[in-house]
């Protein structure tokens, strides 16, 4: 055992109003263990001295559950009913701090006196009342301990039933100075039930008794038949809030077993996630109505049992989402977009053999959620607006599993049809008028463009209306000999770039003409860099195409540049080219 060393009694009220403030009811939980932290059996203890509080996840309580609140705290001992007062010392003298983990972490050192007659005079006395403590070994790494309840009274429970009661400093009503604050209703020796935690335990006494209990279950009803079949698993640490006769609400974790003192109307009620569904609840074997909430008589009697068995299916959520197939290769790619607005259904039968039939519409973000699904078989459809197309399967069927969520991508494409136009376009004025410094710019950036060619004759590369030696490209004259740019443009260049005889035969010359034309179609026939559909019927993505051209030019044999020379062409003769369009058309049903 330690115990705390004594600290002045003015730093004892300067922490006592310290606690959290509180928006009932209290959360948390306390329980009685032995010194060191351990549960005792059904909290059956063999010594009054044996019994240690401790707070904060209990048994079958999952990681981080049950945490009080930190603050300052009192507590005290009674018996069942409330109404005995069993703790001797002051009120101050039990006064315990929870710290940010949620487990109690020190006992306030403190002093009491009281006044003696001795020799006929009387005189007063200072005596430590500090209460000793223990290490909680299961949190030790949160600074967790035990604070032994002792001093208190037996209880006059004919079965050696006790209570242990904690709240926090703030919601105290009465004079800590005390030992006891008297009792009334709703007021438990300055203990309110509604700002109070409570344990029963017990310590043997010589009469064989046995105090009521109530067990609590759950188990995961798998087949939602409200029965708890063979092969369904029982789940453990599920919370349930136990509200005893008198109002105080406690916090159990199943599988649980509760001391059931005293004698009245238990009131228990389980937690109720969203993802969850209650399928049934029995109590002492009996199906209620589906309901978190359930009531237990206890007479208190020995040896009275009592059982609650919840059950619970987890639910699952289908989610579906569109995404803009701008490659078209079926699959979601960075920088594609969503598309909301796309009607999505969802049919199938669940376990219960009821029959889904849901729709809904993707939101901003290109999806939608059907939650809270059964288990059971399913098709999630999309509906396509018109003008749209699939590159994934507009429909999936599929087993949903209990608490599985699972979610579907589905790519949609819009096409349209792009009038290109030849390379000879390009070189008259309607196409130089359509023919921008940035488009040339854009020619210069690739290699055909980066030097002198050694095929062209009216002028060099770059195409900037200058030849190497500076002197200017003359005008370039349309087909009635008017002239459609003047000298020393590089719109000049271009026209007679590309409308030049090739008469060195060299393949490149066609090749790089092709490409001119089917730049300046791309720049200014596509919505960005679009996929197009090449005569064989694969797509490729407008920019990939120019970049193997490109490729090609400088790294091809002459079969693969006039071969390629031919494909640009036979797009650039084209007035009906397919194409994806890069943005999302607009989704009208």
């Amino acid at each position: 055992m330690q115990r705390q060393m004594v600290v002045p009694l003015v730093l004892l009220f300067l922490v006592a109003f310290a606690a959290t403030a509180i928006a009932g009811p209290l959360p948390g939980a306390i329980f009685t263990t032995d010194e060191d932290g351990s549960r005792v059996n059904q909290n059956h203890f063999d010594k009054k001295e044996n019994v240690y509080l401790d707070g904060g996840p209990g048994p079958n309580a999952p990681s981080g559950a049950a945490a009080l609140l930190e603050g300052d705290y009192y507590f005290m001992v009674t018996d069942p009913s409330g109404k005995v007062q069993l703790s001797t010392d002051p009120v101050k003298c039990r006064m315990d701090h929870v710290n940010e983990h949620g487990v109690i972490d020190y006992a306030y050192p403190a002093t009491c006196t009281a006044s003696l007659k001795v020799r006929g005079k009387w005189i007063t006395t200072v005596s430590d009342c500090t209460h000793a403590t223990g290490v909680d070994l299961d949190h030790a790494e949160l600074g967790a301990i035990t604070v032994q309840l002792m001093p208190y009274l037996d209880t006059p429970n004919k079965g050696g039933v006790y209570k242990v009661w904690m709240t926090p400093v703030d919601k105290f009503v009465g004079d800590p100075e005390l030992v006891d604050n008297g009792y009334s209703p709703g007021n438990y020796h300055g203990f309110i039930p509604a700002w109070s935690k409570t344990d029963n335990f017990k310590v043997k006494k010589g009469k064989p008794y046995f105090p009521p209990e109530i067990t609590v279950r759950k188990f995961r009803d798998s087949n939602a038949n409200g029965v708890w079949d063979g092969g369904e698993n029982e789940i453990f640490g599920w919370q349930v809030d136990v509200t005893d006769p008198l109002a105080v609400t406690n916090t159990y974790y199943t599988a649980a077993v509760i001391v059931a003192e005293p004698a009245g109307t238990w009131v228990l009620t389980e937690e109720t996630p969203s993802d969850w569904l209650q399928t049934c609840v029995y109590v002492d074997g009996i199906a209620q109505a589906v309901s978190p909430t359930v009531e237990v008589e206890v007479a208190g009697l020995s040896e009275e049992t009592h059982e609650v068995i919840y059950g619970n299916i987890e639910l699952a959520d289908v989610t579906a989402c569109k995404f803009y197939d701008r490659d078209g290769d079926g699959e979601p790619d960075a920088g594609e977009p969503p598309v909301p607005g796309i009607l999505f259904t969802l049919e199938g039968i669940n376990v219960r053999g009821e029959v889904i039939d849901l729709y809904d519409y993707s939101g901003e973000n290109g999806c939608v959620t059907f939650a809270g699904l059964l288990p059971g078989e399913y098709t999630l459809c999309e509906v396509l607006p018109p003008d749209w197309e699939p590159t994934t399967p507009v429909c999936v069927s599929f087993t949903l599993l209990e608490g599985i969520d699972v979610s579907f991508a589905f790519g949609n494409i819009c096409t349209g049809e792009a009038d290109f136009d030849t390379k000879g376009y390009w070189h008259n004025k309607n196409g130089l008028s359509e023919t921008t410094l940035s488009d040339l710019a854009y020619l210069n950036s690739l290699l055909p463009w980066q030097a002198p060619s050694s095929y062209f004759g009216a002028g060099d590369e770059p195409i900037d209306g200058f030849f190497e030696d500076g002197t200017p490209v003359e005008a370039a004259n349309g087909d009635w000999g008017e002239m459609i740019a003047p000298a020393g443009s590089p719109w000049a260049e271009q026209s007679h770039f590309l409308i030049d005889s090739n008469a060195g035969g060299d393949p490149r010359e066609q090749l790089a003409q092709q490409l001119d034309a089917f730049v300046m179609n791309v720049l200014h026939r596509l919505d960005g860099d679009a996929v197009i559909q090449l005569p064989d019927s694969s797509w490729v993505v407008a920019s990939d195409l120019i970049a193997d051209a490109v490729d090609v030019w400088e790294n091809g044999s002459a079969s693969e540049q006039n071969a390629m020379a031919s494909l640009l062409d036979a797009l650039n003769n084209s007035n009906a080219v397919p194409y994806i369009h890069y943005q999302p058309c607009e989704v009208i049903y």
